[in-house]
């Protein structure tokens, strides 16, 4: 089937009606000539005066609507007017596109009054005494705490002030004017009886309507004069005569001007010489129009043999009825006829080109509206809201309703949309429910709205109020209550007991907390009831978690039905599943927060002497991290994270330490050089005690064999002190300290040759792992000598295979591995130049940043909490690249890395828990990272932020002992520039 267009459809079809009408139109005017004639002439005149009613008609309906359009204004509202000039403009434009319009104005309750005239009228003009380019006249009066201001400005066409009026002893107050007191009375559009105006001394009527604010009226006059003079120009015949008279028979407006005046509006010589005499038409027109507002029908009447034709339609002007008469002699009629008659051939060839075209234009500007439903259709079917058309319009009332209907289920279908996107999109489940109870009683237009959640599986609720109206943000809080709780409360949780939507009667009076909540503020109208709709929430299990109550006011013999609830129910559905998922989540993250600190606070409890560590680093990091973020000017003016990222610094700060799990306890607290899980100098010290023992032995046997008391003596008290002496040493060296001389080592091992006698197997009661290292040397018979101080080959402890070392090969690590995994050797550790740990020892320390990074690494983060890893491992880094674990460099670091670092040595420097150390005071602390800037070692720009923040203040004032805070050089330190750095380089500030 071939498809057409629709105006093409319509035009073909209405074409080829017109065009065969015509011709039979054309063939029975050569038969009845007379007939078509008068019928012809009938139908002229009924559509002349169909034409001059409807244009009239449009005029003073397009007031009446302009008239409601100002009073809804908010602009209008109250005297405060912001901007008046722009007030004025609109006054100005409607008045040039508006016939009729003599002016416009608005006046309030506090006697303030602004009025902008259009001097159309030459008799406005003259009593004004207006200039030649006065355009308007502008009134205002205005009560302001010195009294009265009024006055009356001329202005041009482009609203400029071209002059003055100056009346002395003017007065003039809008609340006394009929129209302000019949309006204020009212509250819809009024139409005043013609008066005369105030400042023009003309005669018109006034349309009027209170403002939505209450506080004022705002008034369109219209001049019966403009009125009559439209209507003189649209007579059509010489004779005739169109008039429009209200339900009392009073001429509102005529086409003979003089007609158009009440008689009780006429007064003095100048008046009277103005009237002129009466046509006699009109007694009959008038007569017409009441027979037509009575029900009856007038169309004709003979006049001294002059026949007349009378047409009188109603004209509704808003709530006003008038009516509208058109007088026409029947001579002037025919004579126009007549020529028609003469000519008509020819018309129809032309009318019916003309109606093909006007129906083919006409059809278009039917169609047109239909297709851009349809595309508005497709875009609905496909999703697509991005490319919306605009609103669509139709003369047609049909297609314009389907017009306003597809448009309101595609915006109601794309806010649904977007408020599930929202739902779904929201992880904080406080302002997910807000969001979702502010939505749901927009969409619903309901006027108030509570949100209840379950506390404890639907044992007890507590409940978010809002309401319609109240600004973003305004919620209120109700509960907790449950099923036993008395008043509206616990019928809430009875209705949602039932599962499916349940319509309350919220009738409870004063006392009812819950009803209060909802009620605060909304004022019931005569015959109104509030009715409110619970919803239950149900989530993924069927269960309840919650439930929507939505209130209505509704007047008493209407109810709530479920249809109307459609949209809350399915946004209900949605927004249980999202707020299940959101509590799910926000669960599971406060379980992963918890598991972090329970980590960190394990890595504490491993050793006293680090003990807070992990616990005081994320203080310093995070407080650097906000001082950034607060800076408006230097290198970090731009810096700033998002709540995101602050959540991966956070995490990253308690985790930096995380590899210190699989570091041994006793290499963390190792306080001695021999120290292991125990102290080994004990050991050692019972080899002197041997030793001095044997010394003792020798001294009595020798006595037994005879021997030289006195020398005897001398040598067993000589070994006696060179024992206590060489034991004290060994002692000391197993104290850590800055430097062991090279004349120290040689010392220890010159007292590590001493032998002493061993006659127990050294096999015998160790572990399988020692038994095995034992076994790396030759098995020796007893007695054995054995020397004081070792390093034997069961000392050494090699490296063994573990899923971690695994992982490490491959990422980059630069920290040497040294050969053995530990070296226990009594005079290798004792020969640890600085502090307490060998090579193999400090690697182990050490290697916690890297156990640290596969560690994290093996997380499954996600988004910004993938640059964990990154801000945590690389705080042993260093600026110019000679830190650990990757030597990375300034520029591979990002900025809360470098901020770690920072406040990793800070806290390491200022603790007072670490055994190898005293703890430094803060200008001691904040002078060796004033050195470490110097270096390179610590980030420049960071560390000069640090310290004129005052971070390092408020964590002394909360973290550090009394005797560690004092005033530090915070000067000296800015001023030190890095090694590299140019001369002029000057302090970083913030």
């Amino acid at each position: 089937m071939v498809k057409r267009r629709l105006d093409t459809h319509l035009a073909l079809v209405f074409g080829v009606t017109v065009t065969l009408a015509l011709a039979g139109i054309v063939f029975l005017v050569n038969n009845r000539a007379a007939a078509i004639l008068e019928d012809a002439t009938g139908t002229l005149f009924a559509r002349m005066a169909g034409e001059s009613r409807s244009h009239i008609d449009k005029s003073f309906n397009s007031l009446d609507l302009l008239t409601q359009l100002f009073a809804a204004d908010p602009q209008l509202g109250s005297p405060e007017i912001e901007d008046r000039g722009e007030l004025i403009e609109r006054f100005r434009i409607v008045m040039d596109t508006m016939p009729y319009t003599s002016a416009i104005y608005v006046g309030y309750d506090n006697g303030d009054f602004l009025l902008l005239r259009h001097l159309t009228s030459d008799v406005a003009r003259r009593n004004l005494g207006a200039r030649a380019d006065a355009a308007y006249l502008l009134q205002s009066v205005t009560n302001g705490p010195g009294g009265v201001e009024a006055g009356f400005t001329f202005l041009d066409g482009a609203l400029r002030k071209v002059g003055t009026l100056d009346r002395p002893g003017f007065s003039y107050d809008p609340r006394q004017r009929g129209w302000y007191v019949e309006a204020m009375a009212k509250g819809g559009p009024i139409l005043t009886q013609p008066y005369r105006f105030f400042a023009t001394a003309e005669t018109g009527v006034t349309i009027a309507h209170r403002l939505a604010s209450g506080r004022g009226v705002v008034g369109i006059d219209l001049s019966l004069a403009d009125l009559s003079s439209e209507l003189k120009r649209m007579k059509s015949t010489p004779s005739s005569e169109i008039l429009i008279a209200d339900e009392s028979g009073a001429v509102i407006a005529a086409s003979s001007a003089n007609v158009a005046t009440p008689s009780s509006l006429r007064s003095g010589p100048a008046a009277r010489r103005a009237e002129g005499p009466v046509p006699p038409v009109v007694p009959f027109m008038l007569a017409a129009v009441r027979a037509h507002l009575e029900g009856k029908q007038a169309d004709s009447f003979s006049e001294h043999g002059r026949r007349w034709m009378i047409h009188v339609a109603p004209l509704a002007v808003g709530p006003w009825t008038f009516g509208m008469a058109v007088a026409m002699p029947h001579d002037e009629v025919m004579a126009g006829v007549r020529s028609l008659v003469a000519t008509l051939g020819w018309i129809s060839l032309a009318l019916i080109l003309f109606v093909v075209v006007a129906i083919r234009l006409t059809a278009r500007a039917v169609s047109l509206p239909l297709v851009a439903i349809a595309h508005e259709a497709d875009a609905i079917q496909s999703f697509n809201f991005k490319d919306a058309p605009d609103e669509t319009h139709s003369s047609v009332a049909e297609i314009d309703t389907l017009s306003r209907a597809i448009r309101n289920a595609r915006l109601t279908i794309q806010r649904f949309i977007e408020i599930g996107r929202a739902l779904s999109a929201e992880r904080d489940p406080d302002l997910l429910v807000r969001r979702l109870l502010e939505e749901t009683i927009n969409l619903t237009h309901s006027q108030a709205g509570v949100i209840l959640l379950s506390e404890d599986g639907c044992k007890s609720f507590i409940g978010i109020v809002h309401r319609r109206g109240e600004p973003l943000g305004a919620f209120a809080t109700i509960g907790p209550f449950g099923a036993g709780s008395a008043g509206f409360g616990g019928r809430l949780v009875h209705a949602l007991a039932r599962r499916t939507v349940v319509h309350l009667e919220a009738t409870e009076t004063g006392g009812d907390p819950v009803l209060a909540q909802l009620t605060e503020g909304i004022t019931l109208g005569p015959g109104e009831v509030f009715r409110c709709s619970v919803i239950p929430l149900l989530d993924r299990g069927d269960e309840t978690i919650g439930g929507l109550a939505l209130l209505h006011r509704t007047a008493i013999e209407e109810t709530v039905s479920d249809d109307s609830l459609d949209l809350a129910r399915a946004l209900s559905g949605n927004a249980a599943v999202a707020i299940e998922t959101t509590l799910a989540l926000k669960s599971r993250k406060a379980l992963l927060d918890a598991v972090i600190r329970m980590v960190a606070q394990a890595i504490d409890a491993k050793s006293p002497y680090t003990n807070g560590h992990c616990q005081r680093v994320p203080v310093l990091t995070l407080g650097l991290v906000r001082a950034a973020c607060e800076t408006r000017e230097g290198p970090f003016a731009g810096f700033a994270l998002s709540p995101e990222e602050w959540e991966a610094v956070d995490v990253a700060s308690w985790l930096h330490d995380c590899g210190k799990l699989t570091t041994a306890e006793y290499v963390i607290d190792k306080a001695t050089k021999l120290e292991t899980i125990t102290d080994r100098i004990h050991e050692i010290r019972m080899r002197f005690e041997l030793l001095k023992s044997a010394a003792e032995t020798t001294y009595w046997k020798g006595l037994a064999e005879g021997g030289d008391e006195p020398a005897l003596r001398a040598e067993r008290d000589r070994t006696w002190r060179e024992l206590d002496e060489e034991f004290a040493f060994v002692a000391e060296c197993n104290m850590g300290g800055e430097f062991m001389e090279p004349e120290k080592i040689e010392r220890l091992k010159r007292i590590a040759g001493r032998r002493w006698r061993r006659t127990l197997d050294d096999r015998l009661g160790v572990s399988a792992a020692e038994r095995g290292r034992r076994a790396r040397g030759s098995e020796r018979s007893l007695p054995a000598e054995e020397p004081l101080l070792s390093d034997a080959p069961h000392h050494v402890i090699a490296h063994f295979p573990n899923q971690l070392d695994a992982l490490e090969r491959g990422r980059g690590f630069t920290l040497a591995r040294p050969e053995n995994r530990l070296n226990l050797g009594e005079i290798y550790n004792l020969s640890i130049a600085r502090g307490t740990l060998t090579a193999e020892e400090r690697y182990e320390i050490n290697r916690h940043i890297t156990r640290t990074i596969v560690m994290l690494e093996a997380l499954p983060f996600s988004g910004p909490l993938t640059r964990v890893p990154e801000y945590a491992a690389a705080h042993h880094e260093h600026m110019d690249g000679t830190g650990y674990p990757r030597s990375l460099r300034r520029d591979q670091m990002s900025e809360v890395a470098r901020m770690m670092a920072i406040a990793d040595v800070f806290e390491a420097l200022t603790a007072a828990d670490r055994p190898y150390r005293k703890a430094k005071t803060l200008s001691e602390a904040i002078r060796i990272m004033g050195a470490m800037k110097r270096d390179n070692h610590l980030d420049p720009d960071l560390l000069d932020l640090f310290l004129t923040s005052g971070l390092w203040r408020d964590y002394a004032d909360h973290h550090l002992r009394p005797d560690q805070i004092d005033e530090p050089d915070i000067e000296a330190v800015l001023a030190i520039r890095p090694a590299g750095a140019p001369e002029a380089a000057a302090p970083a500030t913030v």
